[in-house]
């Protein structure tokens, strides 16, 4: 076979050129799909993220009115009322207080209790009674004395974020100090996990925290110091077995930016494919003082996604190889053909054969070819007629 030959030929030109033109429509297609896939991607892992972020916040909600319920029954405690408006005998105030406390602790899961004077001074704290005489500074009591009604906010302690919520202590009438009932969160995580499936991480940012009183209250509560892990953050609460998977996939940069629900791709560790995001964390003053980071093990969508990706990819290949073979066959039956037919039958009359009558029915460019070849037969039929003619 002359491949030159072939290569000059209209053949290979138009066969070539379709070709290209699929495998670049192939390629394309590809491109589209994959870029749709990893659209579709991101945006169901933002939306896990969100889905995260509401369900923290209806826990908090929900966890609120709780807190307010069982603080509206001290409240009204007229007794218990009557022993903090004395303020003189403190524990007689704990003896007063320590059962409704343990009540409250069982059944709400209420792990602060204090009582504070109205300029500010902790009077008794239930669950910690040998600890008083400071003052409060708190942005939830602060806003419900301000205010003269009842406030809740989350806020940070030494290690972890606790729920508060601080109400107005009256007694005939008249205000003789407040009520704060606060409940530690670091189980919101559990709950958060149990209700979208997706993994949580509180993540502080450490500004706002004492690295000796951190490392103080995790070794007296006999946890490991984690103060290290992260350059700018520490890590209060997980619902990951391993904690260092969340060192290793995020960015402090990724950290800063997470002002709203953020997306920030997959990361693989072993077999898995964790879609990684955060939200912001804001206190009960509306400062952003961390963030919840959120891993959503994608493994399953990725791998139907990929299977899904290959499918249409080899249905792409397949019909445009179909198309190919059809586009082939419609060239060599419909031109290839009878074009090498034409210069057969042109080949036939330029060396003498004039008698090969040209004849088609076809309408189109060939069709108008052929007949253009036909009346140049004739005419060069005439031609040879009156040059052979005797004188």
């Amino acid at each position: 076979m002359d491949i030159g030959a072939l290569k000059r030929s209209i053949r290979f030109k138009m066969l070539g050129g379709i070709l290209i033109l699929e495998l670049l429509m192939v390629a394309v297609y590809s491109g589209i799909l994959y870029i749709s896939v990893r659209n579709s991607l991101a945006l169901n892992a933002t939306k896990a993220v969100e889905r995260s972020q509401g369900a923290y916040n209806l826990i908090l909600q929900g966890d609120t009115k709780m807190l307010s319920a069982a603080m509206n029954s001290l409240a009204t405690n007229a007794s218990l009322r009557q022993v903090y408006a004395d303020h003189q005998d403190r524990q007689k105030l704990q003896e007063a207080v320590q059962d409704l406390y343990r009540e409250n602790k069982a059944r709400f899961g209420i792990t602060h209790l204090y009582f504070i004077d109205k300029d500010g001074t902790c009077f008794l704290r239930a669950h910690d009674p040998g600890n008083f005489g400071d003052v409060v500074q708190r942005e939830t009591f602060q806003q419900a004395r301000a205010a003269g009604k009842t406030v809740s906010g989350i806020e940070l302690g030494k290690t972890a974020f606790a729920l508060r919520v601080v109400t107005p202590y009256l007694h005939n009438g008249d205000l003789i100090g407040f009520l704060e009932f606060g409940e530690e969160i670091d189980h919101f995580d559990q709950l958060v996990k149990r209700e979208t499936g997706v993994d949580v991480a509180v993540m502080v940012d450490k500004q706002f925290l004492d690295e000796d009183q951190y490392r103080k209250t995790l070794k007296a509560k006999g946890k490991a110091d984690n103060w290290d892990q992260f350059k700018g953050f520490v890590m209060v609460s997980t619902t990951l077995a391993d904690a260092t998977t969340a060192a290793g996939m995020v960015s402090e940069e990724e950290f800063r930016k997470a002002t709203s629900p953020e997306y920030f791709g997959v990361f693989t560790r072993g077999s898995r494919s964790l879609a990684k995001g955060a939200f912001p964390l804001k206190d009960a003053s509306g400062k952003q003082v961390g963030v919840v980071l959120a891993l959503n093990d994608v493994t399953d969508q990725i791998r139907n996604e990929h299977s899904a990706i290959w499918t249409l990819v080899l249905a792409t290949v397949l019909v445009f190889a179909g198309s190919f073979v059809v586009a082939a066959m419609y060239l060599r039956v419909e031109i290839i053909g009878p074009l090498v037919q034409l210069a057969g039958q042109a080949k036939e009359i330029s060396m003498g054969n004039v008698d090969l009558k040209l004849e088609t029915e076809r309408e189109d460019e060939i069709g108008l070819l052929i007949r253009s070849f036909e009346r140049m037969r004739v005419s060069l039929k005439k031609s040879i007629a009156m040059l052979t003619r005797p004188e």
